[in-house]
C-alpha cells in the first residue's frame, strides 16, 4: 500500500466506525479503532516533511470551526471534533520543536488536549507522536510507549474496544514507500472536506430515520 492508499483506508474505516455507533453494531465499531492511529500516521509522514507548519495548523483549525456543529449533531455532545484534536497535536509538535524542556511542552499539550476536551483527549497528542517514530517496524521502546498509550487510554474512556487500535502497526507493515506518488489536489484535500461533509450527512440520515 501506498501513503494515499492508508489514507483512503482510514477515511473508510471512520465512515463505518460512525455508521457502526449509529446501528450499534459493535463489529463495526471495533473496525473503526484503526481510523485514527492511521490518520495519525498520514499526519505524522506530513508533519516530517521540511516546511512551514502554520499553513497546516490553520487549516485544521478552520475546518475544525466547520466540522462542529455537523459533529455534535450527530454525537449529541460538546466534544471538540478530531479537527481540533490533530490541531493540538500539531501545536504541541510545533513547541517541542521550539523549546528545549520537551518533557514540560508535551506534558502541557497532553493535559491541554484533555481539558480542551477535543476527541481522543491525552491520546491525540500520544498517538501522532508515536506516530512520528514509528520507523517501519518500531523497536522493543516503541512498541512498549504504543501498547501502554492504548491500554491507558482504554482504561481511560472506559472503552474496552479501544484496545484493537494496538493492531494497527500491522496494517503499517504492508506501506510500501516505493508505491508512493505524488498526490493530486483532490487527494491532498479530500479528507478536509469528506469528515464535515460525512459528518452531516449521516446527521441528516439519523434524523430522518
Amino acid at each position: 500500500m501506498n501513503q494515499n492508499q492508508i489514507k483512503w483506508l482510514a477515511a473508510a474505516l471512520m465512515l463505518i466506525d460512525h455508521i457502526g455507533l449509529m446501528i450499534e453494531a459493535e463489529p463495526m465499531r471495533i473496525m473503526g479503532r484503526l481510523s485514527f492511529p492511521l490518520f495519525s500516521w498520514v499526519f505524522a509522514q506530513n508533519w516530517k516533511r521540511p516546511g512551514d507548519k502554520n499553513p497546516l495548523i490553520t487549516r485544521l483549525i478552520l475546518f475544525g470551526v466547520i466540522s462542529q456543529i455537523p459533529h455534535m449533531l450527530l454525537f449529541g455532545n460538546l466534544q471538540l471534533n478530531i479537527m481540533f484534536s490533530f490541531a493540538v497535536a500539531a501545536l504541541t509538535l510545533s513547541y517541542i520543536r521550539r523549546f528545549d524542556r520537551k518533557i514540560a511542552v508535551l506534558s502541557i499539550g497532553l493535559v491541554s488536549a484533555q481539558i480542551l476536551g477535543v476527541t481522543y483527549g491525552w491520546y491525540a497528542v500520544a498517538c501522532p507522536l508515536l506516530m512520528i517514530r514509528w520507523n517501519g517496524g518500531g523497536d522493543r521502546l516503541w512498541w512498549f510507549g504504543w501498547t501502554i498509550a492504548n491500554i491507558g487510554y482504554a482504561i481511560s474512556c472506559k472503552s474496552w474496544i479501544q484496545i484493537f487500535a494496538i493492531f494497527t502497526p500491522l496494517v503499517l507493515a504492508y506501506y510500501d514507500t516505493s508505491k508512493d506518488k505524488k498526490p493530486t489536489a483532490l487527494e491532498k484535500r479530500f479528507f478536509y472536506y469528506f469528515y464535515p461533509l460525512h459528518l452531516g450527512g449521516l446527521a441528516a440520515l439519523r434524523t430522518i430515520v
